[in-house]
């Protein structure tokens, strides 16, 4: 793997000198220069200046690579020297009729990285109505460049009317375009909120596709930056699935509130059976076993359940659950009442200076809080988990999850 991606920051860097414009732009707009880095030397980047400069003179693919610039730089972040150069620059390509309406049309590359610049300049407050249709035109009216690479068309339209374009499947086993695709995903998040992600066997076929195939040769820029950065979210997804972070498992026990959707308490009992199956959680040592069936299959040995910690004079706590190579405890909680939200936040902030007393072991916690209030009070939720959080920033997150509503409410199951 390390020599694969090795080999194609290779073909990359001596690529970039003699490419395209508009590909060398494309190419450091998914791979950001830090990932390309060579041992001792200054990464390649995007630069504005140069690439505002390079517009008197480039032509398209030279826009193509100052769109890419401007959407880098942000709209935060840009210039009006640099935006009004861009859009004058895209606004003598709008005129011209031979570029505009022919080698313009069916480069994919030049049409994103123009949208990429477009769609930063009207999110900084400018007008760039005609040139928005303008560009939307040509990338509905004309077929792509490329079968591979046609993904960056529907994309760059959306970046601009926001039509929904990439909500259909692309449907491709083509290895260079579901490896775009995935690329495309880490550039512009936004752009696909609605969009599914390629199912996990997809993905899976592509990373060993990734790794068995022949690499792109010296002179494929596109192909051989698609390629590195489809490689290094695959890795990177591997390494979550197998080595969760905090964030992750922040996800992880969010996701328990869906998971109850399924629940059981049964109103009748099934013909063998004597009485109907009702899960009941009444108190946390019942939450405390959801989440252990929840969490062990993920963290195995890792996972610590219910041990003393080092104590202070006559006091000795006890945690709920410890992730021992995360260095992180789960603090597990009950509400049964609107009063005991503020005694939940008085006993975790009571307890936060002896968890962490010995921080080799423990330096983060994420609170996990069952609501089985018969009235649910919503608007507490969030203060509760500010309180938390702002009093001490070890507390990574505070998660707070609903009883299923299939569970009566604590007074009709004749609870104290």
């Amino acid at each position: 793997m390390v020599s694969l991606i090795s080999e194609l920051k290779g073909v990359i860097l001596s690529s970039l000198e003699d490419a395209n414009l508009g590909s060398r732009g494309l190419a450091l707009r998914l791979v950001p220069g830090g990932e390309l880095s060579p041992d001792g030397e200054q990464a390649p980047r995007l630069d504005l200046k140069e690439a505002a400069a390079a517009l008197a003179y480039g032509g398209v693919p030279a826009l193509a690579l100052a769109g890419f610039a401007v959407g880098v730089a942000g709209h935060s972040a840009l210039p009006d020297e640099a935006a009004q150069a861009f859009a004058l620059a895209a606004e003598r390509v709008r005129g011209r009729v031979v570029t505009g309406r022919g080698h313009l049309g069916t480069d994919d590359v030049a049409l994103l990285g123009i949208a990429d610049g477009l769609a930063c300049l009207r999110a900084s407050g400018r007008d760039t109505t005609a040139l928005d249709d303008w560009l939307v035109e040509l990338a509905d009216s004309k077929p792509s460049g490329g079968y591979w690479s046609a993904r960056m068309r529907a994309l760059g339209a959306d970046l601009l009317d926001g039509r929904g374009r990439l909500r259909a499947d692309p449907g491709t086993g083509d290895i260079d375009a579901l490896a775009l695709e995935l690329c495309l995903r880490r550039t512009w998040p936004s752009a696909f909120r609605f969009t599914g992600m390629p199912a996990r066997d997809r993905q899976q076929a592509l990373m060993a596709e990734l790794l068995t195939r022949d690499t792109p040769m010296p002179g494929e820029l596109d192909r051989a930056a698609v390629w590195i950065g489809a490689l290094r979210i695959l890795v990177a997804g591997a390494a979550v699935a197998l080595v969760p972070e905090v964030d992750e498992v922040v996800r992880i026990l969010r996701a328990t509130q869906s998971a109850l959707k399924r629940w059981v308490w049964e109103q009748k009992p099934g013909r063998a059976q004597v009485q109907a199956a009702r899960w009941l959680i009444d108190d946390e040592a019942h939450v405390q076993a959801f989440l252990w069936t929840v969490l062990y299959p993920i963290f195995g040995a890792e996972l610590r359940d219910e041990q003393y910690l080092p104590g202070f004079g006559q006091l000795q706590p006890r945690y709920d659950f410890g992730i021992a190579n995360l260095k992180l405890i789960i603090e597990v909680k009950l509400i049964r009442t609107r009063a005991d939200f503020r005694q939940v936040e008085e006993e975790i902030a009571g307890d936060l200076g002896v968890y962490f007393s010995d921080p080799e072991r423990f330096d983060r916690m994420i609170a996990y809080v069952y609501d089985d209030c018969d009235a649910h009070h919503p608007e507490l939720h969030d203060g509760l988990r500010n309180a938390l959080t702002e009093r001490d920033a070890r507390v990574v997150d505070v998660v707070i999850v609903r009883r299923p509503g299939m569970i009566p409410d604590r007074q009709r199951r004749g609870s104290a």
